[in-house]
């Protein structure tokens, strides 16, 4: 056990109660630990109430002992302590700790455990996955085959046609999982040659089994004695329990494992027994009536008669012969089943007839007929067959569908199968499914005489089975004949039960594929929709014995395009019909037609193109002559939605745009602009924002007075002059727009930086050419604002007073400062500075302004 000491008590975990369990049977370990994942904690969870059963990996068991049966030289072995040889993630050690002393007179400790344990949820999808792993990691396909289908979780039961190569198949298997960390361990072998050959000089003592000719080895449950080869059942003491109840019932019919159906016709009694007590209406606790008992002590005694069994493992002959499979069915009121034979006809013409496998289930306690039952056993059968041609193809024997006899002694299922009449939902179903697995000519009647299956619906006891000729074990007698003494065929029954009636009537209807449109909402459902029920029709046109050509998993592209085609076919028929008729006949469509414009054509698949010409463009044929198609049609508009989707929400002219490449929708710019229109996600990224009512105007904006009597200023820029020689560094210049407040009229000033001396300058210049100004509006600029304290000093200075209450009086302006987007103003800075720019640019052309252009300019 791989122990971490000194725990992180930081961490999340979980303490694995454990005991011990002694088994004295076990060759290796008497003594095992067995933790409990199950065990609630103080939150009221387990261990394994917050994992994975993770999936399964391995073949069935019932799978491995099939194969187990058909090779002549056999190996097993098992992985030493598996579990503990697969580590786990230190993050998740925390959830596998324990406490754990050496002595009782030590202390206990804390440990985490670091491998898998026995007991939680997951330990067997850790384990056998990575011996899956290791399967895919390895070259060579028999090792491949081996490690992924002949290991049950750590028994590993594998066999070759020879002893050497059963050797070399120890070899690698060995060498192969020795590296990777899984010690195999108790060889063994049918073959004392083979067991000579394995080496005993390991250091484990259990590495290679010594068996004497009577002991056994437990194979998945089985128990295989290897000297003889055979297969041999121990039910061990049994004593009546002094409470029997329901419960106690189940569990000692459990106690016999049979896998494959070896002792079908003795294990039958009990549970059709057992079937019984339910009718009974008992529960599990509840003590059997006397009688009840009486009967079950007297079957459970018998079966210890099943030491005498002594069953061959091996069904096959050594060399090559030919192999088939002969399946019985057999039905009763109380339960039905179904036997598997295999037959080996060597060269030298002797044949041997070995019974393969069976599987029996009680009748439904709800009453029902004969014919019916015997049904049900026949598709039983066919499902054992369909599982055991799966299991020996991985060790390349094959059937034919020649290879392959069924027989049942009911007339009347026989009737069912082979016939073609309809019959009622029950039987139908089961039918339908028999056809799927087998063939009809595959199926052949046995009297009830020869028919072993019947031992299963009557059952045996085991002093009965104990002939090693019996009909169990060997089948009919006739089997080991040639086939002309095989039972003959009888007649097909006439008047069968079960047929349903069917009455005639006439109905005119209406085929319409409208309905599809009306269950799908978009054009990539329509399209898968239709591709599947085209592929429903396809495969309901292929003959049963061609059911390989179906069309089966997820649509393909050509599917794809052929639903396609379809409604496009059908939207030009709906929308062009005349026009198509008159294509046809190689006629000119008619003068009034919308398509007369287009000189349209039909092409292999008898759509209408439109005709042009870019014959010789290097462009795809579908640019060239686009499909015609009607915008009022709904296929259409769904193509429209579905492309604008695909698009990223495309605008109506990239839309209309892409949708051309393709396809040519007669007035397609008004649909795809209805399109766009009626997208709610493009309609909620685009919203209307809301205009506020803006303020009246201020009465300086709207009393009438002379042209920039009040007026407003701003400075925009910078702009770059030059005069007009070469290689003159250009200078920064700004520009002084002044703008009427009434008139909306515009004078330039040019301004040669952003100082107060330099405005002031463009003031007089602007108050020269336009006449004096009674109100000036401006920002808080700081050339402004000292250009206003310089014209004020100035002011002082003159009248010399003292209070001029921000007005300059002497000049007769006065000064106001106000943000130029000021919303009373109507936004009379921005277009007035707006025009004057591109009036600019348009004067310069783009290139730095001369002083002779700037002159020009104002």
């Amino acid at each position: 056990m791989a122990l971490a000491a000194a725990p992180d008590p930081n961490k999340c975990a979980y303490y694995l109660p454990h005991y011990a369990v002694i088994k004295e049977s076990s060759i290796t370990t008497k003594l095992r630990v067995v933790f409990d994942g199950s065990a609630p904690s103080s939150s009221g969870l387990s261990l394994n109430d917050i994992l994975y059963r993770g999936p399964k990996v391995q073949p069935d068991l019932l799978d491995i002992l099939l194969r187990f049966r058909m090779h002549s030289i056999v190996i097993t072995a098992d992985i030493a302590k598996m579990y503990r040889q697969v580590l786990i993630h230190p993050e998740d050690r925390a959830l596998q700790r324990i406490w754990y002393r050496e002595t009782p007179e030590q202390s206990l400790k804390e440990f985490e455990l670091r491998t898998v344990t026995y007991g939680t949820k997951a330990a067997s999808f850790l384990s056998t996955r990575c011996l899956l792993q290791l399967a895919t990691e390895v070259e060579n396909p028999t090792l491949k085959r081996v490690i992924s289908s002949d290991f049950y979780v750590d028994d590993l039961l594998t066999g070759c046609a020879t002893e050497d190569a059963c050797y070399s198949l120890y070899e690698n298997v060995n060498k192969v999982l020795e590296a990777a960390g899984f010690p195999l361990r108790k060889w063994c072998s049918n073959s004392s040659t083979l067991m000579s050959r394995i080496p005993t000089d390991t250091d484990d003592a259990t590495y290679r089994l010594s068996l004497t000719d009577q002991d056994t080895v437990n194979t998945l449950g089985l128990s295989w004695q290897p000297r003889t080869d055979t297969f041999h059942f121990s039910l061990g003491s049994w004593n009546p329990p002094t409470h029997m109840t329901k419960r106690s019932l189940l569990s000692d019919i459990n106690r016999i494992f049979d896998p494959i159906g070896l002792i079908t016709p003795i294990l039958i009694i009990g549970k059709i027994f057992l079937q019984q007590l339910w009718l009974l209406k008992l529960s599990w606790d509840s003590m059997l009536p006397s009688d009840l008992q009486t009967r079950w002590i007297n079957f459970y005694s018998s079966l210890k008669s099943l030491d005498k069994l002594s069953i061959p493992r091996k069904v096959t002959i050594d060399g090559e012969s030919t192999i088939t499979l002969h399946g019985f069915c057999d039905a009763s009121q109380a339960a039905y089943g179904a036997c598997v034979y295999i037959r080996n006809q060597s060269h030298d013409g002797s044949i041997i007839v070995n019974l393969l496998m069976s599987k029996s289930k009680v009748a439904p306690m709800r009453t029902t007929t004969i014919p019916r039952l015997e049904l049900c056993g026949a598709l039983l059968l066919s499902e054992l067959v369909v599982e055991i041609q799966a299991e020996l193809s991985t060790i390349n024997i094959k059937f034919n569908s020649s290879d392959i006899m069924l027989w049942t002694d009911s007339s009347v299922a026989l009737g069912w199968i082979q016939s073609a009449v309809q019959l009622k939902s029950f039987v139908a179903n089961r039918i339908s499914q028999i056809l799927e697995n087998t063939e009809v000519k595959m199926w052949r009647h046995v009297p009830t005489s020869s028919n072993p299956a019947d031992l299963i619906t009557r059952g045996t006891n085991a002093d009965t089975l104990a002939d090693p000729n019996h009909l169990w074990w060997n089948g009919p007698s006739w089997l080991v004949n040639t086939e002309a003494s095989w039972p003959a065929e009888i007649p097909l029954q006439e008047h069968l039960p079960e047929v349903r009636l069917i009455k005639l009537a006439l109905l005119a209807t209406h085929s319409d594929a409208n309905w599809i449109i009306d269950r799908c909402s978009n054009w990539r459902k329509l399209m898968r929709v239709t591709g599947y029920v085209l592929r429903f029709t396809f495969n309901c046109r292929i003959p049963k014995r061609r059911k390989d050509n179906r069309r089966l998993g997820s649509l393909t592209i050509a599917e794809l395009d052929t639903s396609q085609l379809f409604w496009l076919l059908r939207s030009q028929m709906q929308d062009f019909s005349s026009e198509i008729s008159s294509l046809i006949r190689k006629n000119e469509v008619d003068r009034r037609s919308c398509l007369k414009s287009l000189n349209p054509f039909l092409d292999g698949h008898k759509l209408i193109r439109v005709g042009g010409r870019l014959a010789y463009a290097p462009i795809p044929e579908s640019q060239k002559c686009p499909i015609v198609l009607s915008s009022k049609n709904p296929i259409v508009k769904m193509l429209f939605q579905y492309e604008h989707v695909r698009l990223l929400h495309i605008g109506p002219q990239g839309l209309l745009a892409h949708i051309h490449r393709t396809y040519w929708p007669i007035r397609g710019r008004n649909l795809a602009r209805q399109t766009v229109h009626k997208c709610i996600i493009c309609f909620r990224s685009k919203p209307l924002m809301l205009q506020p009512v803006m303020a009246p105007l201020p009465s300086v904006r709207v009393t009438r007075c002379q042209a920039f009597e009040k007026a407003g200023v701003d400075l925009c820029g910078p702009i770059n002059i030059r005069n007009g020689m070469r290689k003159v560094t250009p200078l920064k210049h700004y520009i002084a727009v002044f703008i009427c407040m009434v008139t909306r009229a515009i004078h330039l000033e040019l301004v040669r930086d952003l100082s107060s001396d330099a405005f002031i300058s463009v003031l007089f210049r602007f108050i020269a050419r336009r006449g004096q100004c009674v109100k000036l509006y401006s920002d808080n600029g700081t050339n402004f604002i000292g250009a206003k304290k310089i014209l004020s000093s100035w002011a002082l200075n003159l009248s010399k007073e003292n209070k001029f209450n921000d007005q300059l009086s002497e000049l007769g302006i006065e000064w106001q400062f106000i943000p130029p987007s000021a919303p009373h103003f109507g936004g009379l800075w921005e277009s007035a500075v707006k025009s004057a720019k591109q009036h600019l640019v348009k004067s310069s052309n783009g290139a730095l302004l001369t002083y002779e252009e700037t002159s020009t300019l104002l």
